[in-house]
């Protein structure tokens, strides 16, 4: 029995990043910052890596989805530089209410019936108003954050 190592046990540390060293990652399936083996590099860039702790093989993901590195601004063409984009469906609720009565909503629920420029309130969407009935007893609601299909005439 040997108390010690040679010299020779010793295996000379790989450079960070070449293939077989370990790496901090984002793991796709355990949704955490882990340590991932390097599977593949590509023009220096690490591409594939093996997560050590649920061995599952994936793109290399340096940062977690989100944060500041991973996401990008895209130009949206020539704007000027004070001019705001409002959404789609801002514009489509602000078209649906102008000329409409909006000072008394009728609170949504799936077993009331609606019509036609109605306005209702939504506990979790807010004030919208109806731009269509659907057969089926559907009907399409614009928000100011979304258009909805809902259902309605249930009860």
């Amino acid at each position: 029995m040997e108390r010690y190592k040679k010299l020779s046990d010793y295996q000379a540390p790989k450079p960070k990043g070449q293939v077989g060293t370990d790496i901090d990652a984002w793991c796709t399936r355990c949704k955490r910052m882990l340590t991932h083996t390097v599977l593949a590099k590509t023009e220096g860039r690490t591409v594939r890596v093996v997560c050590n702790t649920c061995s599952s093989e994936h793109k290399y993901y340096p940062e977690p989805p989100g944060s500041r590195r991973t996401t990008s601004k895209r130009k949206t063409g020539s704007r000027s530089s004070g001019s705001k984009k409002i959404p789609a469906a801002a514009r489509v609720f602000e078209d649906a209410i102008r000329d409409k009565d909006m000072s008394k909503p009728a609170a949504y629920h799936p077993n009331t019936t609606f019509e036609i420029d109605q306005a209702i309130i939504h506990g979790k969407f807010g004030l919208g108003i109806v731009t269509e009935v659907k057969p089926r007893g559907r009907i399409v609601v614009s928000f100011e954050d979304a258009v909805r299909v809902m259902v309605h005439a249930r009860g």
